[in-house]
């Protein structure tokens, strides 16, 4: 049945479906895009939060002078000159007060760090980080863990021990005894350098395909397209259909008898239409040449 089109309805269809594959390609590439950029995104903010637990975690504890209403929680305190108290903050509790910061402020990106052998019950990690934690502890995953949830982008990097980790996460007996009192000597010990810890949990709103397109799809884009297609058709229609058409009437002409159709290509071309008008040209020439032979030999 495709036989039977005409070659400008060939070349219409087939640059349709070259247009199509070529948008399919784009909405991939786009996708893929969408996704680099929430994972870059996801990632500077964990790496932010590595550095600020790293800086914590070398100073043993913060101390503070006062305690916000919004944030009463230390692991211990003393006393100071003139009778004043200071409580400290380990990286754990320094930690969960800046991701309940940032959950307040209008940054798209939301945090919190998160274990399987968690002390706060608040931490406690949920499905999709409890699947990140069992996959960076199994080995199956080494850099991160990644997905779309519910129209939220989700990432999770692992925590790894460090040696400064090991006060705290090693031995129960070589702890402070101010983590002893606050979170007794069973849950997060054991613990070696370099084993993982937890994990960095960010969250993200979702960036949808129309939100991305909306960037590419502009008059510009728009207008660039139909430019392309209007020369298309026009090459289609002037440069190869018409001279398709004239060859073939004057072929119909010489077909007919009309040896004296001069068939002639334009000074210079050297395309396959003008090859074809050359080869029927020369076919016109050999007919000429044996009609003359055919009729000196008739009596």
């Amino acid at each position: 049945m495709f036989s039977k089109f005409s070659i400008q309805s060939k070349y219409t269809l087939v640059f349709v479906v070259a247009i199509l594959l070529v948008a399919v390609g784009f909405l991939l590439g786009v996708q893929d895009l969408k996704v680099k950029q929430l994972r870059n995104e996801a990632r500077a903010v964990a790496e932010q939060v590595v550095s600020f637990r790293a800086w914590v975690a070398g100073s043993g504890v913060v101390w503070v002078d006062k305690l916000s209403p919004d944030f009463h929680d230390y692991l211990g305190k003393k006393m100071v000159h003139e009778g004043e108290l200071m409580f400290s903050k380990n990286p754990a509790l320094a930690t969960r007060e800046l991701s309940t910061i940032v959950a307040k402020s209008a940054t798209r990106a939301k945090f919190r760090v998160t274990s399987d052998e968690y002390r706060n019950p608040a931490n406690a990690p949920d499905g999709f980080e409890s699947k990140a934690i069992n996959s960076f502890k199994r080995g199956e995953k080494s850099g991160y863990v990644d997905g779309v949830d519910g129209g939220t982008y989700r990432y999770a990097q692992p925590i790894f021990v460090a040696k400064a980790c090991m006060r705290c996460h090693g031995d129960p007996k070589d702890a402070p005894k101010e983590v002893i009192e606050k979170y007794g000597d069973k849950k997060a010990f054991g613990y070696k350098v370099g084993d993982v810890r937890g994990i960095i949990s960010v969250s993200l709103p979702d960036i949808t395909l129309a939100e991305v397109m909306s960037s590419f799809v502009n008059p510009y884009t728009i207008g660039l397209v139909g430019v392309a297609f209007l020369v298309s058709f026009l090459y289609t229609q002037f440069g190869l259909i018409r001279r398709m058409q004239v060859l073939t009437a004057k072929t119909e002409r010489i077909a007919k008898g009309g040896f004296d159709e001069e068939i002639t290509a334009p000074k210079g071309a050297a395309d396959e239409i003008d090859q074809l008008a050359h080869a029927v040209d020369m076919l016109r020439r050999s007919l000429v040449i044996a009609t003359r032979h055919l009729q000196k030999r008739k009596p």
